[in-house]
């Protein structure tokens, strides 16, 4: 190293001092120091997530803690195809049924061409749970007009 130093001009030297003094100390900060940084700044940022999700989770876990047991219902006897009538008449939806009918074993179809989805999702809560069927097939179809669908519901009788 000292020969080739030796072999350079004044002026050479001079440079090559600049260049040990300046330009390896930044290629070493630009190279080395800032993707550390960056490193350290996206790690900063990935626990601050998780500590974020990590809180949402424990209030999750709380508001489910608070919802208490669910009831443990026993299937009640199906209402048959004149039970589900008079519920829709007592709703005000008999008018909207486009076709009811009864399958083998009881499997109750219904379609509705033209009805107000909030009713109808509001009379199916409503009669779940004590009506004696499952509502194992249900197709929704948005219409032009607003807060309007056409539905097709499949009542199965519940297991008792």
């Amino acid at each position: 190293m000292i020969e080739f130093l030796l072999k350079r001009t004044h002026s050479e030297r001079r440079i090559l001092a600049v260049l040990g003094l300046v330009v390896v100390p930044l290629a070493i900060a630009f190279g080395v120091l800032l993707p550390l940084h960056d490193a350290k700044e996206a790690a900063k940022e990935a626990e601050a997530r998780t500590a974020a999700l990590h809180i949402w989770v424990a209030t999750r876990a709380v508001d489910a803690a608070a919802l208490g047991p669910v009831k443990d219902t026993t299937p009640k006897a199906p209402i048959g195809s004149s039970g589900i009538e008079e519920r829709l008449i007592d709703a005000g939806l008999r008018p909207f049924i486009s076709d009811l009918g009864v399958r083998d074993e009881g499997v109750i179809e219904l379609r509705f061409d033209t009805v107000t989805f909030t009713q109808l999702a509001n009379w199916l809560s409503d009669n779940e749970t004590d009506w004696g069927y499952d509502l194992t097939s249900f197709r929704f179809e948005a219409l032009d007009a607003p807060g309007k669908v056409s539905a097709s519901l499949v009542l199965t009788p519940s297991d008792a």
